[in-house]
């Protein structure tokens, strides 16, 4: 029988959802949350799918995971950058620690965890995987999932060129995929009935970042004329997620189960870019090398071959793959052309939703200077209405802040992305978001919704996405690991299930056996993935 099931929501936020649920359009996710308690969830910082669920999955902080993005650093006196794997994850998730006390449990479409390792129970790797067997545990769950799915797949690369101008193609493509993932999520809890089950839906998140100009009217690039406003992709695409959430709440009724919906971060418009390098090489900060020439040429025109290419793509899909490989063979990384003996700091590229800056300089005055030079930004450009500018000693605490970015910023509150790619010209602010399949960006503020026998009813308080993994331990009657951040969220549970509930903790050592690790051998793969999905 299954105790409990935690299903992820990627990306969801209240604003959204309250405005669907007034429109009649999601009756399930409003029956539940009138049955249950809800609230804010807030994110890590970033606010990004790979640092967010592992944070959930451990209850930990990045400063303790070393994980800030989707690549990371493993030494702090290195610019290499590994990419997030399930490794990040084994001997420290509450699925190993559940393991551990004896519950079998179930893991899927899990975003970066990959390769999935041996476990009590079943595991479906997610987001960051390949398309191919190797993505479950055990091996052969892979062809019972095609057969249940109509072929299983990983990903909606929404940010692929063949989907530029083409947003019904896209549409469709997305309720596919939601259809697969819950004919996959029903059969697993059906057939498998693991004590403890955790899954994501990531096609929420693909559909927010790619349509949010077709549904907020306030968008910079919202065109009230443009008949793909009439799509409501936004719509259609929550209104099929809100009928698995109803099957899945059926199921879990049945099994007199608790469930958990959560989101790992919040959503909101992108209108404006911030160039990180460019800013940073107009101010003194960065400066290119002297045999870059070649480079300098290759990082200047390749935004406009992208932009001829991508209708060409568009119209003939096929030509796809083959202008993928040209581009990243011509593009460049501004670590490429970077000086680095004369540079102060650079911006490696690693994500578009906030600045992440690593110091070549130690000296405190080099540092006091970038930092200075980004604040007076909120005074000398009008796009600019808030900066908010961190030191990692600020944000995380924990053995692994060393591994951080020196500097860490956001503008508008996320509302202008931060994009560390060349420019074909010498602008450091531009209109719009980094790229038209990237109109919605990421938030801070989640959410989460908890239904079923032990959960209590109405408002909620607010919450950390940290606060999940101590939250079902102590709801399960396990011990929690004194090396989790998070607190328990018994203001979620009604009064007599909290009396009979203690709130113990152990060290994890004596918890799990955290030696054996399952490193990933697709790096390479796997950022050429994420580029799809335009976290790269």
């Amino acid at each position: 029988m299954t105790d409990l099931i935690i299903l992820g929501l990627d990306g969801a936020t209240w604003d959204l959802v309250d405005e669907l649920i007034e429109a009649g359009r999601l009756p399930n996710i409003e029956s539940l949350r009138k049955q249950g308690v809800d609230g804010t969830l807030e994110s890590t910082f970033p606010p990004i799918t790979g640092p967010a669920w592992l944070s959930m999955a451990t209850g930990m902080n990045p400063g303790k995971t070393g994980v800030f993005y989707f690549q990371n650093r493993t030494d702090p006196d290195s610019f290499e950058f590994k990419t997030l794997g399930s490794d990040a994850f084994q001997g420290k998730a509450i699925w190993d620690i559940l393991n551990s006390r004896g519950h079998s449990v179930g893991i899927f479409n899990y975003p970066m965890f990959y390769p999935p390792y041996d476990i009590d129970g079943f595991a479906v790797s997610g987001l960051g995987s390949p398309e191919d067997d190797t993505i479950t545990y055990p091996s052969s769950l892979k062809s019972e999932l095609d057969e249940v799915s109509d072929e299983y797949v990983v990903k909606v690369p929404y940010a692929d060129p063949k989907y530029s101008n083409r947003p019904e193609a896209l549409l469709e493509d997305l309720l596919e995929i939601v259809e697969k993932r819950e004919a996959a999520i029903e059969y697993l809890l059906d057939s498998k009935n693991p004590d403890v089950f955790t899954g994501v839906i990531s096609a929420t998140d693909w559909v927010q970042h790619y349509f949010w100009r077709y549904h907020d009217e306030e968008h910079i690039l919202h065109d009230p004329t443009d008949p793909r406003n009439d799509i409501d992709a936004i719509g259609q695409v929550w209104e099929r997620v809100d009928q698995t959430v109803g099957r899945v709440a059926e199921i879990a009724k049945d099994e007199d189960a608790q469930l958990l919906i959560i989101s790992d971060h919040g959503f909101g418009p992108v209108n404006d870019t911030f160039h990180s390098n460019t800013w940073l090489k107009d101010a003194g900060f960065t400066f290119e090398s002297d045999n870059s020439f070649f480079q300098r040429i290759m990082t200047k025109y390749f935004p406009h071959l992208r932009r001829i290419g991508e209708p060409i793509v568009s119209a003939i899909p096929e030509l796809n793959n083959i202008a993928t490989s040209l581009g990243k063979k011509i593009r460049g990384c501004p670590g490429d052309a970077i000086d680095w003996d004369r540079s102060v700091a650079f911006a490696p590229q690693q994500n578009l939703t906030c600045g992440m800056l690593y110091m070549l300089s130690e000296d405190e005055n080099d540092i006091n200077s970038v930092l200075n030079s980004l604040k007076s930004l909120e005074e000398s450009e009008p796009t600019v209405e808030s900066i908010d500018v961190y030191r990692p000693d600020e944000l995380y605490h924990g053995p692994k802040i060393e591994l951080a970015p020196d500097i860490l910023f956001t503008i508008n509150e996320f509302g202008c992305a931060v994009d560390p790619r060349a420019v074909s010209d010498s602008r450091t602010f531009s209109e719009g978001p980094p790229m038209a399949a990237r109109s919605g960006g990421h938030r801070r503020n989640g959410i989460y919704l908890f239904n079923g026998p032990q959960s209590t009813k109405g408002d909620g308080d607010n919450a950390k996405l940290i606060d999940i993994a101590p939250t079902v331990l102590w709801a399960l009657g396990e011990p929690i690991p004194q090396e989790m951040d998070g607190n328990v969220l018994k203001s979620t549970f009604h009064d007599s299930f909290r009396s009979n509930q203690s709130e113990r903790y152990e060290p994890l050592s004596s918890m799990v056996n955290t030696s054996e690790s399952h490193q990933r051998k697709d790096s390479e793969a796997a950022q050429e993935r994420l580029e799809d999905l335009g976290y790269l």
